[in-house]
């Protein structure tokens, strides 16, 4: 059951109790939103980054990059834009689903649709858990099917607001391949599993976990992994850590390496990002890590490629012929100088960045509704 925000109080809490104590408000301000949920790297160059309108079409492969930032960016980009599109592909089905009347069924749980979209029939469930943290799962079955075919689970989550709507802490898990199952001209594959924290208004901290993700396995290869990244209300600043396949600039061929990227961006100045990579071109028992970093319009200004040993440290490292491009003190600001800092792993873990506001929440292991 839904009501008009401006109703008196009473008239409100009438409805309420007619509704079995279920606060519809309450429940539909409690689920996820894309600005609470993506990763952002540059919010200035949205038609390259794409991480605040969830009304852009986010779906990129590598010639769509126009090639004018950095490699190690863009490559890392590249990961950022295929998440942010699968949350885009579920939030707005949610979305569109919690501006409807909600029917009330068994246990408190209020149910809003079907809806048929263009490739599924969808609907949306949320209840009220222990200690008002709210949870809800989207299910889907194919379009125009019998009522009597099962729905299948696309996506569940919950979250305990601490103030602003969508804002708190939760959790959203999402099966790309159930949705595949429903709607086969989907394209995307695998599952997307993460935790969110936020801080005021605009503060988040993300952590997400990668089980054979793609988008489209035909211009996107799987990934398994960890992807984490925050952002700071106040400054703007933002960092992400990702995993994904990429030809680094100064390897032999066009061999895709495997590459964790640690980016950072400071709005007004520039960014940076330090890489680990392995595969590829690079020999068994060997990696390359390396360090790059752009101005404010993303004109790399700094970049240098180091091959290892597993038992080296950076500075014992040799620099990859032809890999250096100017210096680091050519980095738009202080802290975006200094020698190369790859992150440590292999991309697997969900540990936050530096400089993060806090860390979210463990990361669901599969994708399994609450109720």
């Amino acid at each position: 059951m839904r009501w008009n925000k401006t109703l008196a109080v009473g008239a409100a809490l009438v409805l309420s109790t007619a509704c079995g104590g279920v606060d519809d408000q309450e429940a539909v301000a409690s689920l996820p939103d894309f600005a609470g949920t993506s990763l952002e790297i540059n919010t200035s160059a949205l038609a390259q980054d794409g991480a605040a309108l969830v009304a852009q079409d986010l779906m990129q492969v590598e010639a769509s990059l126009d090639g004018q930032g950095a490699a190690m960016l863009e490559g890392a980009r590249l990961e950022v834009k295929a998440l942010n599109d699968t949350l885009r592909q579920v939030l707005v089905p949610i979305a569109d689903l919690a501006k409807q009347s909600a029917n009330e069924q068994p246990g408190e749980v209020l149910v809003y649709g079907p809806t048929d979209r263009a490739n599924a029939t969808f609907t949306l469930s949320i209840r009220e858990g222990t200690g008002g943290r709210y949870q809800w799962k989207l299910e889907a079955r194919p379009l125009n099917s019998k009522d009597d075919v099962a729905y299948k689970l696309i996506a569940a989550g919950a979250l305990k607001r601490s103030g602003d709507a969508h804002r708190g802490r939760g959790t959203l898990a999402i099966s790309l391949d159930n949705l595949k199952a429903v709607a086969p001209a989907y394209a995307g594959q695998g599952k997307l599993m993460m935790s969110f924290a936020h801080f005021g208004k605009g503060s988040k901290s993300l952590a997400y976990r990668l089980a054979s993700f793609t988008p489209n396995p035909a211009t996107h290869e799987a990934v398994t992994g960890a992807f984490v990244g925050h952002k700071i209300e106040a400054t703007g600043v933002t960092r992400v850590r990702v995993l994904g396949p990429y030809n680094l600039p100064g390897t032999a061929t066009s061999a895709k390496e495997k590459v964790l990227s640690s980016v950072r961006h400071i709005p007004g100045s520039g960014g940076r990002v330090d890489v680990r990579a392995w595969g590829g071109d690079i020999a068994a028992n060997t990696y390359y890590v390396g360090s790059a970093c752009w101005d404010s319009q993303e004109k790399e200004v700094y970049r240098v490629l180091l091959q290892c040993s597993d038992s080296s440290r950076p500075e014992n490292c040799t620099e990859v012929a032809g890999s250096r491009v100017g210096s680091s003190q050519a980095c738009p600001a202080v802290e975006l100088r200094g020698d190369v800092t790859p992150p440590e792993g292999t991309g697997d873990a969900v540990t936050p960045e530096p400089g993060n506001p806090g860390a979210p929440d463990d990361v669901p292991t599969d994708v399994t509704p609450d109720f």
